[in-house]
């Protein structure tokens, strides 16, 4: 089956992550709010994680979420940090989650997943950022969720990673059936193209990517940050270079970002974790925007891109 046509509960586009709920004082009123926006745009897969805000992100969109019929949508979340809740803080550890690769947390996760969110199964269970763990996950953590699977308390079984040297060996190494990709994938950074798109292609795994915003470097909200670190100097210059094509073709750097990624064959689907309302409704329309093909053209022709245009694009871009 190709990657592209997974059924992720929607038509290849946006889908909504919950990475940005907790950050909103709105609390649950605005988790609400946001997720009608996003059902009513269509929107039929939804993704979220323990990590994110300890938890609460789990519970606000959970909580959001029941009011939809549970058949009708796709929900993911992830597993290999645990809540802490009470339990002490070793010196130096993040005081909301700690991680836990084991067999045991990884039914743990999935099963204080599953109350938090309110609902009896995940569609996807993504192991999150394993980057030190590999053993482990093979070991235990891919056979937990096996059985997990068996129980039906997981459908799809899924990895959802920042670093391309462990999604390559997962993919490898395991059966993985979805594949989350954070920041990797974009206008400034290629590093997927050469390795990961053509194994999840042959592999029939579905792509799911993130970050294609890279927090704000490409759509105006600059963090200052790229992968964690600050961001360096010549990647500073190329999305300052890419922005004033973009400006001079009347079109926002942010809708470029979305749909170069989104034109990929490999990729199913772009997670956005929108904050509020707003925020949804601008990365949607920056998706669907009438970018003009000679944009295309003259971003590859300046070598401002991160890899070469992708085949639609190409296509685009020769014959207008």
């Amino acid at each position: 089956m190709p990657a592209a046509t997974f059924p992720l509960g929607q038509p290849k586009g946006l889908a909504l992550g919950g990475t940005g709920v907790p950050e909103h004082p709105g609390g649950q009123a605005n988790a609400d709010v946001l997720v009608a926006a996003a059902w009513e745009d269509g929107v039929r897969y939804f993704d979220t994680a323990p990590m994110y805000g300890g938890g609460v992100a789990e519970r606000l969109m959970g909580r959001a979420l029941a009011a939809y019929p549970r058949a009708d949508l796709v929900l993911s979340s992830k597993v290999g940090r645990l809540v802490r809740g009470d339990e002490p803080v070793p010196p130096g550890e993040d005081p909301l989650w700690r991680f836990d690769f084991s067999a045991d947390g990884i039914r743990r996760s999935v099963e204080e997943s599953l109350e938090r969110l309110g609902v009896d199964r995940l569609d996807v269970a993504f192991v999150h950022d394993p980057d030190a763990f590999l053993a482990l996950v093979t070991r235990e953590s891919y056979p937990a969720l096996e059985r997990l699977r068996d129980e039906g308390l997981v459908g799809r079984i899924g990895v959802g990673v920042c670093q391309v040297p462990t999604l390559l060996h997962l993919l490898r190494e395991t059966r993985v059936e979805v594949a989350l990709l954070a920041g990797r994938l974009s206008l400034v950074d290629g590093e997927a193209v050469d390795e990961v798109l053509p194994l999840v292609a042959e592999q029939g795994v579905t792509l799911v990517v993130a970050s294609v915003l890279h927090a704000g470097l490409v759509d105006g909200r600059d963090s200052g940050q790229l992968h964690y670190a600050p961001t360096p100097p010549e990647v500073v210059l190329q999305v300052a270079a890419i922005k004033e094509v973009c400006d001079r073709h009347g079109t926002p750097i942010g809708a470029a970002a979305l749909q170069f990624v989104l034109a990929r064959p490999e990729v199913a689907m772009a997670l956005t974790g929108a904050v509020d309302v707003d925020q949804w409704r601008q990365n949607l329309a920056w998706s669907r925007w009438p970018v003009p093909a000679k944009l295309w053209r003259d971003l590859a022709a300046a070598g401002l891109l991160s890899s070469d245009l992708p085949p639609a694009l190409v296509e685009r871009a020769s014959t207008a």
